[in-house]
């Protein structure tokens, strides 16, 4: 029974478990496993996207040497030595060694037991060993810095060294140097061998350096005076002594490894570098005090220098010069280096500076000239060659990879070669000249040799630029199986996927873009044209890019216009347009990426340097922000197809990587200029032209975290080296003394891969053996003290005892006879006499006590536990787990911060509580707002509008788009608020539709066209459809959008009568006669027939149309033609290209607006209204940027200029176009203040170029006038300051609000706005401010105008009736019937309305006050002061006081409340101040 009840038990749970998952999968809609995984994706997927942001976050990077941190000493530093190991520095000074964490951060504080003022840190032991300047004493320090040992040496100690190559100590002294090692456990720090200088046998050697070598044959290079003397540090031996090797002594030395080079430095401030045969290689100058330290610089052949002179300067020993320079605030004194280590440190007396190197760029080829273009190959299955263009009429071919240089092609230095093409499968080189000259090159042996020159006889038609196109049928997978495999599986032909193509289906065409605008085709052999084709105009070719992927050819030129082409290598006519597009400025360099164009911008008047990025596929166009443009002239674009990047160079020193949407990810700030750029690996691996050298930008020292993680998963081809070409001797010696030497003067620069000498087979041979026998006895002592320490304890027992002998056997009897004799004697104890008394004061307790021994007083107990019980801190180490970090003094003492987090270890800051919501002054109850709507009338009343929670910006409320027109209201209100009225029963009123909407309205209740009968007669009894409810009515908005597609109708009526066949629109001109049916398209037959058609496209039809048959190929056609199309014929052509704008949907709008405001506004004779067909172009051109929408800052420029410039009728017609985007002046300001502009003396050509500057310096000032006033009203806004305006009710919508009574008497019919409207904001922040359009600054500008002519009719008007005011303050509450007093003394006087003024201000007069503040006699007025000033402080009134009051300055503000409970009117009798002296 129990095993049946647990089967059920096990069904229940397995029915409860399915039931759990279905519903889990009910609702998220995905199993279970999914919805865990995603979850989890979920939970990690913010870090990972936070890494990511702060990763790109930091964009700069700065090549050169940084500051990192300066630490302070008190006492004169000594020396500064950094432990590798831990990452640690460590200062040694007159009292203590102080250690310090990498980032500098303080440490530790150690108190050495012996005196030394020096120490040299032992890697390969973890030990250090210390000693004092100009003493004999060794000391052998623990990594505790515990003393083990101390050794004296022969001489004076000067300075110490470590071998770390063979773990030995080398010490310099009084004319010798002594090799000291470790032995006993690293215990003890013995000698090994001295070496004696008998020819400097009285010389302190006080600089030692070693050759970084574990050879027997490992030097030692110790200076003295002004000399050096070289000695075989294994033997002990001197080998030689060189002197006077500078002038002056030397302070400073350090070996190159790598280059076997001795660098000194001396007192006078010079560096000369030494080869092995003591040759002086090179000599740096350029410190102007004494050298104190030199160091290895820890990438590439540099060395670093530090002097007195407050500097330290970075030298490269290949290109000869100085690199970089550091200005320092005090003399350097040391400097330390670590090979392939980014930190170093310089010291001075009393502070330490750390700082950072960022090697971003290293030398890779050494040219002698300056590289003006990089170039790269992209051929199949070849390896990839960088093509440079040197500015010495030279073409230099270099493998990107090992910077060798594989041929060169030299040409005389007077000529002047603009560009060069390499053709790499035919090992063939292009080059031409400024006089249009092409040279056909040989590139299979070195130097190159000229295969034939091309001249050119007509320089209008010399090439501006080269290219080779290399039409390659490519497989696209080579060695990847994995593509071969699903190309395999898709076409079911695994053959198909791996035959290689024939060289037949392969070609390469020469493409030249030459200075008349063409684009021409060269024979491969010949170098005659065999097609060409017009492409820029006059203006010529500015650059060319192969996109060889897609079958395209991209062009530029100076005429701003980018042009696609389609290319078909086998075709005689090889070019056919694809798509072009026009620029603002001029496209300098190009680069394709895929479908990705990329192109740099250059304009200097308008210090324009920017980089777009077009997607050709999706016709999008990708910018950036402004702040991330160069800041000079570009110098070349580069793109890495397989990581999407774009790479730009710059005058400005920078490299920017780009990613394919043009966001920036690296901004490289280079030390030098880069005159040109390009990527030369898949990885993203950058060569860049800097001075006369190529510099090579390492993939990882500028790709992001997220794109090096990608590439783990990426698979990468092996980079191959091309090997250079042998010199051809025969044509060498035909070349001149000056050519040799730029032949040979390009070479690889010079790379070590390890700075540590590999020793040979015999000598890792030798040892490695001699390593084995020194562990092997190590082995053996070791296992002798195991031993010896167990025979001491008694843990290891003889196997077989000695045989005994004679003289044994008498030292065992004698042993035994003094252990028998020196055992201690057992004596009998003595008889006690009284031991009777003694019993008897046991039993009675009163036996006396021995005096107790001393015991020191106990530790008083409490808080802090005894000296005993505490436990220090013990060093942390490796691999035990970390101990808590707070310092703990056996008697108990700690800091009260420490104390404090102790106690409290969760304790937080008391903060006081913020508050939740503002201060807002009382409000009144709904029984006294009952009591209030008493008294007022019933025909008004208040409305109380709410708008939505949005946020506030001053655009209109439908946000107009780039393609859709842009229709301005400005009647409506700038919230776009949403009302709702209380009183729900009142409707508002429903404007009436235009003429426009009823006649849509007639057409789509007209009934359908009916069916034919034989249709009819089929269908007998149609069924009808169910009807759709109707849906609620929604307000109609003020202007319809225009439709641009006729209305398709969707509901069936019952088939009405057939109506009569309609007949054919009219068209404005007489109607030609029918052409031929043509299978053309109807966007283009509809306009056959009319004059400027059959002029530009005579006789159209299928074989004379050009092709693409689309409507945007036509509309381009048109764009282009309305450029040098007659003005008689320009109207017609741009109403023909709105027209196919409506019809097609074209999104081109940016593309005619450009265009159309080019020819508004061409270089010279601009269109006026002084011709009639050239007006009626202003007037459709004006139409046409109606229609488009795009309401931009130069549409409105444009506007005002055609009105300053335009008759009546176009004056007319802008004030239309102005009203129609949402001018609101009703007084006419705006055209006024354009009548007063003195425009009549501007003349000349520019006339049009000056009216545009001045109308963009008007609508600049107007803006900047706008956006301060929005500024400061939102300020007022924060501050919960009321701001008042009048609306009117066609800004509300014309809502039927009751109009309540109010505060003071008028009628509603006297003024249009509303009254009781309250708008409250939840949020407000400055992008209303950003958002602000120029006809709203207009606008701005009428109401300001208004508001002057305003002012200056109240002043007129009131100038005989207000009353001089006095100090006074204002409150106005509604005191039934009557105005009220609202003032001590004064009667209320109105300024803006003047209809409420009361005659009481001059009828009722108060008596005067006297001096004493005592009231005169009666009858006695005469004779007094009409009024006194007295110096009354300011009193605040603040009946609501709040504790926010003491941290807001504005709540500081008086603050005056009006309630309607209180009367606020005065009896002339009670307002007198008696005693003014309280006041004062």
């Amino acid at each position: 029974m129990s095993g049946e009840s647990r089967n059920i038990l096990e069904v229940l749970q397995e029915r409860k478990k399915l039931r759990e998952k279905q519903r889990l999968e009910e609702e998220t809609g995905e199993s279970r496993g999914k919805y865990y995984w995603n979850l989890l994706r979920n939970a990690i997927k913010p870090a990972i996207d936070s890494l990511n942001k702060a990763d790109i976050k930091d964009i700069y990077v700065s090549h050169g040497v940084h500051h990192g941190r300066k630490i302070n000493h008190k006492s004169a530093i000594h020396q500064v030595l950094y432990n590798r190991s831990k990452k640690e520095y460590l200062t040694v000074d007159a009292n203590c060694i102080r250690i310090f964490k990498s980032d500098g951060r303080k440490k530790d504080i150690v108190d050495p037991e012996e005196d030394l003022n020096r120490l040299c840190y032992a890697s390969q032991i973890n030990q250090y060993v210390g000693w004092t300047y100009n003493d004999k004493h060794l000391v052998l320090l623990s990594k505790e810095f515990e003393v083990l040992s101390v050794n004296k040496a022969q001489t004076d100690l000067v300075t110490v060294v470590y071998n770390e190559n063979n773990n030995e100590i080398v010490t310099g002294g009084v004319g010798c140097i002594t090799s000291w090692v470790f032995r006993y456990g690293n215990r003890h720090v013995i000698p090994r061998k001295t070496a004696h200088a008998e020819l400097m046998a009285d010389e302190h050697f006080s600089l030692l350096v070693l050759e970084e070598t574990a050879s027997r044959t490992q030097k030692c290079f110790a200076a003295t005076g002004t000399g050096v003397a070289i000695f075989n540090i294994f033997e002990g031996t001197l080998l030689s002594c060189q002197k006077d090797l500078h002038v002056r002594q030397i302070t400073a030395i350090v070996f190159f490894n790598p280059l076997k080079y001795l660098i000194t430095g001396a007192r006078d401030g010079s560096i000369k570098v030494w080869d092995e045969t003591w040759h002086l290689q090179l000599v740096f100058v350029g410190h102007t005090e004494l050298v104190s330290c030199l160091a290895i610089y820890p990438y590439g052949p540099f060395i670093m220098s530090a002097s007195y002179d407050c500097t330290i300067r970075v030298w490269s020993l290949e290109t000869c010069d100085e690199v970089d320079k550091i200005e320092t605030n005090l003399p350097v004194e040391g400097l330390g280096t670590m090979i392939q280590e980014n930190d170093f440190f310089s010291y001075s007396t009393h502070s330490v500076d750390i700082w950072r190197i960022q090697h971003v760029h290293a030398l890779h080829t050494s040219i002698g000239f300056r590289v003006n273009a990089i170039k790269h190959t992209d051929y199949p299955n070849k390896p990839v060659r960088s093509v440079l263009l040197c500015k010495d009429a030279s073409v230099r071919i270099i493998s990107p990879v090992s910077g060798d240089v594989i041929t060169t092609l030299l040409v005389d230095t007077r000529r002047v070669m603009i560009d060069a093409a390499y053709a790499i499968a035919e090992e063939t080189l292009f080059a031409v000249f400024d006089t249009g000259d092409i040279l056909k090159c040989s590139t299979r042996i070195n130097p190159c040799i000229v295969e034939a020159e091309w001249r050119c006889t007509n320089p209008e038609k010399a090439c501006n630029y080269l290219l080779v196109y290399e039409y390659v049928v490519d497989s696209g997978d080579g060695d990847d199986s994995w593509l071969s495999m699903i190309r395999a599986i898709t076409t079911k032909t695994a053959h198909a996927a791996s035959v290689s193509p024939t060289k037949t289906s392969e070609k390469t065409l020469l493409l030249g873009g030459r200075k008349d605008g063409y684009i021409c085709v060269f024979n491969w052999d010949t170098g005659e044209v065999d097609f060409e084709i017009e492409a820029h105009g006059s203006k010529g070719v500015l650059n060319m890019i192969a996109n060889s992927k897609q079958d395209q050819l991209i062009s530029a030129g100076k005429d701003n216009i980018i042009k696609v082409w389609r290319l078909f290598p086998f075709a005689q006519e090889a070019l056919a347009p694809l798509m072009s597009f026009y620029c603002a400025q001029t496209p300098l360099h190009m680069c394709v990426m895929k479908g990705k164009l990329c192109v740099a911008f250059q304009e200097h008047t308008t210090a324009t340097y920017s980089i777009v990025v077009y997607s050709l596929l999706s016709k999008r166009r990708h910018d950036h922000s402004p702040d991330d443009d160069h800041a000079d002239s570009i110098t070349g674009v580069s793109c890495c197809p397989r990581m999407k990047l774009f790479a730009s160079s710059s005058v400005d020193g920078t490299v920017k990587i780009w990613n394919d949407e043009n966001k920036i990810i690296r901004n490289l700030k280079l030390n030098a200029v880069p005159h040109s750029i390009g990527f030369c690996g898949q990885r993203g691996d950058i060569l860049v032209g800097i001075g006369n050298h190529v510099h090579k930008i390492d993939y990882s020292s500028y790709m992001p975290r997220a794109q090096r993680f990608r590439m783990v998963t990426m698979k990468f081809p092996d980079e191959v080296k091309d090997k250079p070409l042998p010199y051809e001797e025969k044509l060498v010696c035909r070349l001149s003394k000056d050519d040799v030497k730029r032949l040979k003067a390009a070479h690889s620069s010079f790379k070590f891969t390890h700075f540590v000498d590999v020793l040979s087979e015999e000598e890792t041979e030798e040892v490695t053996r001699e390593k084995r026998h020194r562990d092997k006895m190590f082995a053996l002592l070791e296992s002798r003290d195991i031993e010896l320490c167990k025979i001491r304890d008694g843990e290891l027992a003889a196997n077989r005892k000695p045989k005994a002998t004679k003289a044994t056997k008498r030292a065992a009897f004698d042993k035994y006879l003094k252990i028998f004799y020196n055992r201690p004697r057992v004596g009998l104890i003595a008889d006690d006499p009284y031991i009777d008394d003694k019993a008897k004061e046991a039993a009675a307790g009163s036996v006396e006590e021995g005096e107790e021994e001393y015991k020191p007083d106990r530790e008083p107990s409490g808080f802090f536990p005894p000296p005993s019980q505490v436990e220090m801190k013990k060093e942390a180490v490796a691999g035990e787990p970390l101990e808590p970090p707070y310092p703990v003094n056996p008697r108990g003492f700690i800091p009260n911060s420490v104390l404090v987090h102790l106690l409290w270890p969760k304790r937080q800051k008391l903060v006081p509580p913020e508050e939740k919501e503002g201060y807002r002054p009382p409000q009144l109850t709904d029984e006294q707002l009952a009591k209030a709507q008493m008294g007022k009338k019933p025909k008004r009343e208040w409305k109380t509008v709410t708008f939505k929670k949005k946020e506030p910006t001053l655009e209109p409320s439908r946000e107009p788009t780039r393609d859709s027109p842009r229709f301005f209201d400005y009647g409506e209100p700038d919230l776009a608020p949403s009302i709702e009225p209380e009183d729900a029963e009142e409707e508002e009123e429903e404007e009436k539709p235009s003429a426009y909407l009823q006649k849509m309205q007639e057409l789509m209740d007209r009934p359908p066209t009916p069916k034919p009968a034989e249709e009819v007669a089929e269908d007998k009894t149609p069924e009808p459809e169910p009807e759709v409810p109707p849906e609620p009515e929604k307000p109609k908005k003020k202007r319809e959008p225009k439709l641009k597609k006729p209305i398709v109708k969707l509901v069936s009526r019952p088939p009405p009568p057939p109506p009569p066949t309609p007949p054919k629109a009219p068209t404005p001109s007489p109607t030609p006669p029918p052409p031929p049916p043509t299978p053309l398209p109807d966007f283009v037959t509809q306009f056959i027939g009319e004059a400027w058609f059959d002029k530009y496209f005579p006789n159209c039809n299928i074989n004379t149309f050009p092709k693409p048959w689309t409507a945007l190929a036509l509309v381009n056609m048109l764009l282009r033609l309305l450029r040098i199309a007659d003005f008689c014929h320009k109207t017609p052509i741009v109403n023909a290209i709105l027209m196919l704008y409506q019809q097609e949907n074209l999104d081109i709008t940016d593309v005619i607006f450009r265009t159309v405001m080019g020819v508004l506004n061409p270089s010279k004779n601009p269109p006026s209204c002084a011709s009639e067909d050239e007006k009626i172009f202003i007037k459709a051109a004006i139409n046409v940027f109606q229609v488009l929408g795009l309401y931009n800052k130069i549409y409105i420029m444009e506007l005002m200029v055609q009105f300053l410039d335009g008759d009546r009728e176009v004056r007319s017609f802008v004030m239309d176009a102005f009203a129609a985007i949402g001018l609101q002046d009703s007084h006419k300001f705006f055209p006024r203040e354009l009548d007063g502009w003195d425009v009549w003396a501007i003349e000349g050509d520019d006339r049009k170029e000056q009216l545009k500057k001045k109308c963009q310096m008007w609508l600049d000032r107007w803006m900047m006038a706008f956006k301060m006033h929005l500024e400061s009203t939102i300020e007022k806004m924060k501050k919960g300051q009321s701001v008042q305006g009048r609306v009117s009710k066609a800004q509300l919508g014309k809502p039927k609000v009751a109009q309540s009574k109010g505060v003071l008497k008028g009628d509603d019919e006297d003024t249009g706005y509303a009254k009781g409207v309250t708008v409250t904001f939840d949020t407000l922040d400055g992008s209303v401010i950003d958002n602000a359009t120029h006809i709203e600054a207009i606008n701005y500008f009428c109401e300001m105008e208004l508001e002057k002519e305003l002012d200056r009719l109240r002043r007129r008007d009131s100038v005989e009736k207000v009353v001089e005011a006095k100090n006074t303050v204002l409150v106005l509450p509604k005191i039934g019937g009557k105005p009220s007093l609202a003032r001590i003394g004064e009667t209320h006087t109105s300024r803006c309305h003047a209809r409420r003024e009361t005659s009481l201000s001059v009828d009722y007069r108060l008596p005067p006050i006297t001096a004493r503040g005592y009231q005169p006699a009666a009858g006695e007025l005469n004779g007094f002061a009409p009024s006194i000033n007295l110096p009354m402080k300011t009193v605040y009134m603040n009946p609501f006081p709040s504790p926010i009051d003491l941290y807001d300055v504005w709540n500081q503000q008086p603050i005056l409340l009006t309630l309607k409970s209180s009367q606020k009117y005065f009896i002339p009798s009670q307002s007198y101040i008696n005693d003014f002296e309280q006041f004062i």
